[in-house]
């Protein structure tokens, strides 16, 4: 196979490299200085929320961890940027080409024809582990070979091969001319959403069979290439793309038999070895590769650097927002939680303090009724103190005031796990709600690996659920230590005078009814009095302190979601600077010098949509922007903007939708907008019009 020298493309490729590298590293010091200012506010939180008073030391310690895991994701997502710059710059010279293809699609078939190998490793794809990335020198290019896709073992396994990816400059996308497979078309996306420049190949499967003659065989793999049978399978495989809100028409495939390629390098004679590179077609991929590299290598360096942080950006953009909204959604349910607590505090508050009254009157009513009995019976009783104590304890009234506390205790404790129970399952809808309402794609860049909030998603922004249980757990542990409760003695000390027996009788049981009557309202005053204290405790400890403790975990729930939004649309607005700086290279790479002047803004899904926000009137020129297109390999649009964000989404999204039923909350920075069962396409103008409207946008 006769070597093209790609070495002057290639080093205009490093050059622009260089340049592509100058931006990203700009924008990473800019991008590392919005995240130093994020963290410092999840600092303030935390140093604010550890100095107050906790409730709850179980809760708060929870709290305080997540707050700092969090401020170490801030720490994480600065240092993986600069890491993937730096060994990007390390490669600066390598124009990088990834491989990719399903196991025994013919990938390292087509490895050892590019190396001109001896065919070892041909066969053996799903022998290979995922870890096994293997590096080859080709014409001056370096190609990277992954693992077969329909071989991964496990979602951090082939996360590797697309990290391979993500750093490649052009991916060539192996299949074969059997029926579309859907593990193929989810892979392709992937690649496509990274925004990464694809030649797809397709490998004709038809065996060569051994003892057939040469001109039996090349008749019979010339049947297979068939232009309207392969055209037609490339066509379905395309289809699969409006699922993921994608066009892949526009993507060139190379038809060729590497079987048949392969062999040709390894027949003794040249006829054969000329028969075999003819129906090969594989001179048509060399060439594809190499006119790719020659017309477009130059932008893709640029592109690579570039996308090595839009990339993550934008992910974290969209995830910062659904959380941000997630955690403000629970807010407001335990704000509401706590609303009606306060309410029924009231109510409890009033209603016990009547059982209380109702209680003590009923006491005392009772005591009243023994008072001329007992006189009748101890008038001229030197004990009758304790005679009056032993008939207040066969009343059992302490043992029934404190029965009284308790009943209202265990319904202060049944009403706290109410709450508790309500919360939970209402902060659970809540982050359902935020979910199903999010009107953007699937996420496509695996953002773990510089931002660990996915976690924190699925469990509902800080886990804050699990808190308010903590927390109510705590407050219905255990009875309180009501205040003690004593019963008043009468007092009492008989003195008999030497006066008329009956006077004498009758004096003493009046001063002992008058005396019995005043201990009674006495001790009637003093057990209303502490079963009061009693119940003011009560309220104090546990209802009124669980209500300060929701208090301050809303404070860090949405001290957090102000930190999320405000860091989300700071990174947005760096998002849109690098996707004009983008465009601005690609303007310049078709020659259109000046063009680039009349863009505002540039709102960007990665190998998807490039939509352009132009002053109105402005035109942008047909030819232009089907160059732009061909270059970048995304739909290239434009708006014209607005003053109002109505207008502006409406302009976005496009006529599906009313404009006069989209609503904004300006102050929480949503729009809600009349959509339902959204089409990926649509979905993806949903995206754009968030990045230009600095509003997440939400289902209505």
């Amino acid at each position: 196979m006769e070597s093209i020298d790609l070495q002057d493309v290639l080093t205009e490729c490093r050059e622009s490299a260089e340049s592509g590298y100058s931006i990203a590293s700009a924008e990473e010091k800019n991008l590392r200085k919005v995240l130093i200012s994020a963290r410092k506010k999840i600092q303030s939180t935390i140093t604010e929320f550890k100095n107050s008073k906790c409730y709850s030391q179980e809760t708060a310690d929870l709290l305080n961890t997540q707050l700092v895991d969090i401020k170490k994701d801030f720490n994480n997502m600065s240092s993986a940027f600069k890491n993937e710059l730096i060994n990007l710059k390390e490669n600066m010279s390598k124009f990088s080409i990834t491989l990719f293809g399903r196991t025994m699609a013919g990938k390292s078939t087509l490895m050892e024809i590019l190396t001109e190998g001896d065919g070892s490793s041909i066969g053996k794809g799903a022998q290979r582990t995922t870890r096994d990335v293997r590096k080859y020198q080709w014409n001056g290019l370096e190609i990277t070979d992954v693992p077969g896709i329909g071989a991964f073992e496990g979602e951090s396994d082939e996360q590797i091969a697309f990290e391979a990816a993500k750093t490649a400059d052009l991916i060539l996308f192996l299949i074969t001319d059997d029926a579309p497979q859907v593990v193929d078309a989810e892979c392709f996306s992937r690649i496509v959403s990274l925004g990464k420049p694809v030649i797809g190949i397709m490998n004709v499967k038809k065996s060569i069979r051994a003892g057939k003659s040469l001109d039996f065989t090349t008749k019979e793999i010339s049947k297979q290439f068939d232009m309207d049978r392969l055209n037609k399978i490339r066509l379905q495989f395309c289809e699969f793309s409006e699922q993921y809100g994608q066009t892949w028409t526009h993507i060139p495939f190379v038809y060729v038999h590497l079987q048949s390629a392969f062999m040709s390098q390894k027949a003794d004679d040249a006829k054969t070895r000329k028969c075999y590179h003819e129906i090969s077609k594989i001179d048509f991929l060399i060439t594809r590769i190499v006119e790719q590299v020659k017309g477009k290598g130059k932008f893709y360096r640029i592109k690579t650097f570039i996308d090595i942080i839009s990339n993550p950006v934008l992910e974290s953009v969209e995830n910062l927002l659904e959380q941000s909204q997630i955690n403000s959604l629970q807010g407001r349910t335990i704000l509401a939680k706590k609303r009606q607590l306060e309410e029924w505090k009231a109510a409890f508050y009033r209603d016990s303090n009547v059982q209380i009254r109702s209680f003590i009157t009923k006491i005392r009513s009772e005591l009243k009724s023994e008072i001329a009995g007992f006189a009748e019976d101890h008038y001229d009783d030197e004990y009758a103190d304790e005679a009056w104590e032993r008939l207040l304890k066969a009343k059992k009234i302490e043992k029934r005031c404190r029965e009284l506390l308790e009943k209202c205790e265990a319904r202060c404790n049944d009403k706290l796990e109410e709450v508790s129970r309500e919360i939970t399952n209402e902060l659970k809808f809540a982050a359902s709600f935020a979910s199903d309402n999010s009107l953007s794609m699937n996420k496509i860049f695996n953002g773990k690996r510089f931002w660990n909030w996915s976690a924190l998603v699925s469990s509902g922004g800080l886990s804050i659920a699990w808190g308010i249980a903590a927390l109510v757990g705590s407050a219905a542990a255990g009875p309180l230590f009501w205040v003690g409760l004593a019963i008043s003695a009468i007092g009492f000390l008989g003195s008999f005078l030497f006066k008329s027996k009956e006077k004498k009788i009758r004096e003493a049981r009046l001063k002992l009814e008058e005396n019995l009557r005043g201990s009674v309202n006495e001790t009637c005053e003093d057990l209303q009095s502490q079963m009061e204290e009693s119940l003011d405790k009560l309220v104090s400890k546990k209802i009124t302190g669980l209500s300060k403790e929701i208090d301050k975990i809303n404070a860090v729930i949405f001290s957090l979601a102000d930190t999320q939004k405000e860091l989300a649309w700071e990174l947005n607005t760096r998002l849109l600077e690098l996707n004009k700086q983008l465009v601005t290279e690609g303007i310049r790479m078709i020659g259109a010098e000046g063009l680039e002047q009349h863009v505002q803004e540039v709102a960007r899904i990665p190998g998807n949509t490039s939509l352009f926000l132009f002053d109105y009137g402005v035109e942008f020129p047909e030819e232009q922007r089907d160059a732009l297109h061909k270059l970048m390999g995304e739909r290239i649009g434009y708006i014209y903007n607005s003053d109002s964000k109505i207008v502006l989404i409406s302009r976005v999204i496009g006529r599906s939708i009313d404009r006069c039923k989209i609503k904004i909350e300006e102050k929480i920075g949503v729009a809600y907008v009349p959509i339902r069962n959204a089409t990926p396409y649509i979905k993806s103008r949903v995206r754009l019009a968030q990045q230009f409207s600095r509003l997440l946008i939400m289902n209505q």
